[in-house]
């Protein structure tokens, strides 16, 4: 990569990084082409030769903010030195700060009805998101944190439940988030019963009541 090139990818990186931040903060409705080249120091031209349109601007912003989760959680589940446990916890607490820090209406572009966004989500999460997440099942179950018998796609639909559960959540309301996170990774590691079939069994299993 020449001189010229490597100014034109800075230039580039510049513009979706200022995107991001004014999108994850206003909304994309709110923030025009004329704040985002103000903010990464480009004329409105240069954003519209580089990405064409406002639209596809917002589609490589989310594109570059997807890759970089699917890298972070990637990172997560390969490493050998951490349990299946440490790192659901600390999936879910990333998941968690996002939801604080994105705008409500940008999340939601990110799963908009723009096709080119929906294809890319789908193609990525068949790809990369699902393969990545089977590794972590396979943990899971190998250090006996999750039952044998249960199936890829029912442990998904579990997880798929906390997620939701956290966009449900006022925006911004980061007490409440908080909380709901940590009641969140209770439930999800010894269920609604709070940790009753520890209990019985070292009830069971205490001499004192033989």
């Amino acid at each position: 990569m020449n001189g010229f090139e490597r100014r034109k990818e800075r230039k580039k990186q510049n513009i979706l990084q200022a995107a991001l931040q004014l999108f994850s903060e206003y909304g994309v409705q709110k923030v025009s082409i004329q704040e985002i080249a103000q903010q990464a120091e480009v004329s409105q031209v240069t954003i519209y030769n580089y990405f064409g349109s406002k639209d596809q601007l917002l589609y490589h912003t989310v594109e570059m903010l997807v890759r970089d989760r699917i890298e972070q959680s990637s990172s997560i589940i390969d490493d050998d030195s951490m349990s299946f446990q440490e790192k659901i916890k600390l999936i879910i607490t990333n998941k968690k700060q996002d939801l604080l820090k994105f705008n409500s209406e940008f999340l939601q572009s990110v799963v908009s009805d723009q096709p080119d966004i929906q294809k890319f989500i789908s193609t990525i999460t068949e790809k990369e998101s699902v393969p990545m997440l089977m590794r972590l099942v396979k943990q899971g179950k190998a250090e006996g944190s999750i039952h044998p018998d249960l199936s890829f796609e029912t442990i998904m639909f579990f997880v798929e439940m906390y997620y939701k559960a956290f966009e449900a959540m006022p925006e911004n309301n980061q007490q409440s988030l908080s909380l709901l996170g940590e009641e969140l990774l209770h439930i999800f590691f010894y269920g609604i019963m709070g940790g009753m079939d520890e209990q019985i069994h070292e009830q069971n299993n205490n001499p004192l009541r033989k």
